[in-house]
């Protein structure tokens, strides 16, 4: 038998015509199914266990979505929306304001990266579920997903690219940098288990992370320079606020 793919969904049919209260009852729904897809997994998990979850009849769940698939690509749609606009105004006005004022570039990625990390934090369910049931969306869905995290990757490469304009980073694999530093931020979400017992919070994670990032992007120099100039910048980096702005889930 054919697997079935994810597609947008469609407009539903429901009897409910307040939109706020329409909008509360889907949110639940989402809500109930998003517990289950990560405990349980997309195929394992049933509408009729998400109806239970949410506390409603096994039916009511197609008042408000099409099918299961429908509810994942609105838990996927909504949680992107979410983070794209809130964490790429963040790092965009960061990297603005530094170019302005002329920052120590090792200063604005740390800066940059430590937004980012906080962000992951808050973020940790949804990306876990991204890369768990990534497989269960179809190719446009998929495509939205990594193009929305290309265009995070790419501000951390402004990032870097800014350092290289001030003659502080190395002008080589700026793109492949960028990704490795992205691979190691949604570390925290989806390998988060490694970190038991040896990190206890994100700021112990960006404490440990940020002179590994900068050393990736750093010119050969003299390593006792290096280390100083690490240093600063970890302590610029972890003490930023602009990340607290950030209210995704």
């Amino acid at each position: 038998m054919a697997r079935r793919i994810l597609r947008p969904a469609k407009k539903t049919t429901t009897l409910i015509r307040d939109p706020a209260l329409l909008q509360q009852k889907r949110e639940a729904v989402a809500e109930a199914a998003f517990e289950l897809f990560l405990k349980e997994g997309f195929h394992r998990t049933t509408t009729r266990d998400i109806a239970r979850r949410a506390g409603v009849s096994a039916g009511a769940p197609f008042t408000y979505f099409r099918d299961k698939e429908d509810i994942l690509f609105y838990i996927v749609s909504r949680e992107q929306d979410r983070a794209e606009e809130q964490l790429v105004a963040v790092l965009s006005r960061q990297i603005a304001e530094a170019t302005n004022r002329g920052t120590d570039p090792e200063e604005v990625l740390a800066s940059v990266v430590t937004t980012l990390l906080r962000a992951v934090d808050r973020m940790r369910r949804f990306i876990l579920l991204a890369y768990q049931e990534t497989k269960s969306l179809n190719t446009e869905a998929r495509q939205a997903l990594i193009a929305r995290e290309k265009r995070l990757q790419a501000l951390i490469g402004e990032a870097i690219r800014y350092g290289v304009e001030h003659g502080r980073f190395a002008p080589d694999n700026i793109a492949l940098k960028a990704h490795c530093i992205m691979v190691l931020a949604h570390a925290w979400a989806v390998r988060h288990w490694a970190f038991v017992g040896e990190l206890d919070s994100i700021e112990d994670y960006i404490a440990f992370l940020l002179p590994l990032v900068l050393a990736m992007v750093e010119k050969r120099t003299d390593a006792k320079q290096v280390g100083t100039r690490l240093r600063r910048a970890v302590a610029v980096g972890t003490s930023g606020t602009d990340a607290k702005e950030i209210t995704t889930k």
